[in-house]
């Protein structure tokens, strides 16, 4: 049978955003959802491993394939350099033919770390790895520096480098306030499909713009990497990220954040005090409006509770506190403490 250019490219279209996922058994599932032959669906397998889309690793017996990926390395002397001429140097000349919001997304994100590294991390290289393939971006930056989570915790006097990644999340945090907003990473990890920090013992995930922010332990690794990812067709708008947080008719500026309450629960622990109440509205008065979204959480105490939406609530009334996946059990608690104001 002879299919139409239409079909051909949809035959094609498919195997190409299936592939990552079904290494193994892309000519199978093509079979079955197009109901084809093999020797048909190995025809366009073939030419999109000529025209260097795909490529096919193992034999042919055992076939494994995967998108062609060009990878970049640059190491540089963290020594006088600036992060935009790094960008038009050796990453903008790669990305010619890249939609244009994805292109300023990628410009906003490896400006913003690199001049993270330049400026924070303590240390004497940066390394940078560009990935590209068919149908995704990925941006690695790298150093061999102090590591960020343990930065923050000696700058705010933390007691442990697992509460940085609560400071992360919330926005505003930098060591160095004349001459840094502290928000690169807040929007960073969210005009990216898949935004990651990896530093000794900890990660830090940030999916997209839906806050999905978690910790967990990974092997020991030094300094700091920041992995960034975005799909080449990606609608995403900077712009719009940026006025999502911002209120454009009073203060076009970054005012609002939402925090993932779950990050307080280090090992299961229960939010039941008041300190670890204070520890998460630490810098709220720097916003106008917070979100604190409970998904996760089943229940926290009275106190905790207490601390949140009784006291801090009637000493910052201009901070509008709102409350998004509570349990029923949390929002029960919210409203007991509420009626005793």
């Amino acid at each position: 049978m002879k299919f139409t250019k239409e079909v051909v490219e949809m035959i094609k279209t498919f195997m190409i955003n299936n592939v990552s996922d079904n290494p193994n058994t892309l000519t199978l599932i093509t079979c079955n959802h197009f109901q084809i032959t093999k020797p048909t669906v190995y025809k366009y397998i073939n030419e999109l491993i000529k025209d260097r889309i795909i490529e096919k690793l193992g034999s042919n017996r055992s076939p494994k394939y995967q998108l062609v990926e060009s990878v970049y390395n640059w190491k540089y002397e963290n020594d006088h350099i600036e992060e935009d001429i790094l960008w038009s140097k050796d990453i903008a000349p790669l990305l010619k033919n890249l939609k244009s919001n994805v292109k300023e997304i990628c410009q906003y994100g490896f400006t913003e770390m690199v001049n993270n590294v330049i400026d924070h991390s303590e240390s004497d290289i940066l390394f940078i790895q560009l990935t590209v393939d068919y149908l995704n971006l990925k941006i690695q930056v790298s150093d061999s520096g102090i590591g960020i989570f343990e930065k923050i915790k000696t700058d705010l006097g933390l007691e442990h480098p697992k509460q940085s990644i609560l400071e992360l999340a919330k926005g505003k945090f930098t060591s160095d306030p004349e001459n840094h907003s502290g928000e690169g990473i807040f929007f960073t990890s969210r005009v990216f499909d898949t935004f990651l920090i990896f530093s000794h013992q900890l990660r830090f995930v940030g999916f997209g713009n839906d806050d999905g922010f978690l910790f967990d332990e990974r092997s020991d690794l030094p300094g700091t990497t920041v992995h960034m990812e975005i799909k080449k067709n990606s609608s995403t708008l900077l712009k719009e990220i940026f006025d999502e947080y911002a209120d454009p008719d009073k203060n076009p500026s970054f005012h609002k954040t939402r925090i993932p309450v779950e990050l307080m629960q280090h090992e299961g622990e229960s939010l039941l005090s008041r300190s670890q109440a204070k520890r998460l509205i630490s810098r709220f008065d720097r916003f106008t409006e917070v979100i604190l979204d409970f998904k996760g959480v089943a229940q926290i105490g009275q106190a905790f509770a207490d601390q949140i939406f009784r006291v801090f609530t009637n000493k910052h009334p201009d901070v509008h506190l709102r409350t998004v996946n509570k349990s029923v059990d949390v929002e029960n608690m919210i409203k007991r403490v509420q009626s005793t104001k």
